[in-house]
């Protein structure tokens, strides 16, 4: 990151945020405090000392499969889920699953402590097939009976939810929605509100799988659900109508706290989730976006993304 970034303190639920996402974006920007580059300097040098993954012991990993509202899903956890103890669980993005994660996972364990789990949503990775097409409301049913199914099944009475993208989103409506199991969120590119820009980048996305290789490289991940999983996603989000959806009253009504981590060069743009997180929400808000970064900051910028999460982490006692 380069050192000419501005950031500054929002004074009311917002904690940081790049500076023209409060000018360019209707952001509120009222009596902020702005750093000097040579404070952001020296933040970002800690931040990459903290975060180093080697703090912890190496994670044992194992793999599961278990039924959530209805559905054969599979997991993946990385350490031992303590009842007593915050598990993080992943939820990963709209054309996603545990495998494209990477190394990601695990770094967060070793530097967290953490147990970690990344379970692949219905219709994708290792999971059951999608019996059918699912329209937007998917991403309800996936934050509403799936999640709790998990938890449950798991034993994790005190999650941290970690997000990308569309699990991003869900993983703020989960929030929403079990406000006694999930004691904070971190979120990299979420996109909790839909513009033009993005419905664009969902068609380009539908040309690519189409005419170009990614049809090729999702099945690398996906197997047979690979056709069935890109034409639900697709269909939800291509469509311009699509920004007439909201999840306002759902940001409005999360009360943990919440850390979203966006790339100002974002193909599927993030102006419009960050204004919602900013306009809707009441919690407890960090928002920072990354010069130079697109849509997967939690692999371009990681230790900033390691940074961000065990700051969260710090801020709900742990």
């Amino acid at each position: 990151m380069s050192a000419s970034a501005e950031f500054r303190h929002l004074p009311v639920h917002a904690s940081l945020a790049v500076s023209d996402a409060a000018s360019n974006s209707g952001l509120p920007n009222a009596a902020c405090t702005t750093l000097t580059p040579a404070a952001i300097d020296a933040t970002l040098a800690a931040a990459r000392t903290d975060a180093l993954p080697d703090r912890h012991t190496l994670p044992a990993m194992q793999t599961h499969t278990f039924h959530a509202a209805g559905h054969l899903l599979a997991a993946t956890t990385w350490g031992r889920i303590d009842a007593a103890q915050p598990a993080i669980v992943m939820m990963h993005g709209g054309l996603d699953c545990t495998g494209t994660w990477k190394d990601l996972p695990k770094a967060i364990a070793a530097a967290t402590g953490l147990a970690v789990l990344s379970y692949d949503r219905y219709g994708y990775g290792r999971s059951e097939p999608l019996a059918s097409m699912r329209g937007r409301e998917y991403r309800h049913e996936e934050a509403g009976q799936a999640c709790a199914d998990l938890l449950g099944h798991f034993g994790i009475r005190r999650a941290v939810l970690f997000g990308h993208s569309d699990g991003g989103a869900i993983a703020v409506l989960a929030a929403a929605r079990h406000p006694s199991a999930v004691q904070g969120v971190c979120v990299c590119a979420p996109t909790v509100a839909i513009d033009l820009r993005m419905v664009q980048a969902m068609q380009e996305a539908g040309a690519a799988f189409e005419r170009g290789d990614l049809r090729a490289r999702l099945a690398r991940h996906h197997g047979e659900n690979t056709e069935a999983m890109f034409r639900s996603w697709y269909g939800a989000w291509c469509d311009p109508g699509a920004v007439q959806w909201s999840m306002a009253e759902e940001i409005a009504a999360v009360k943990c706290p919440v850390s979203a981590l966006f790339g100002r060069d974002d193909e599927y743009g993030w102006r419009a989730s960050a204004g919602a997180l900013f306009e809707h929400g009441t919690m407890a808000l960090e928002l920072i976006a990354l010069p130079g970064v697109g849509h997967h900051p939690h692999q371009r910028a990681r230790s900033e993304t390691l940074n961000m999460l065990q700051g969260l982490l710090r801020r709900i006692g742990h």
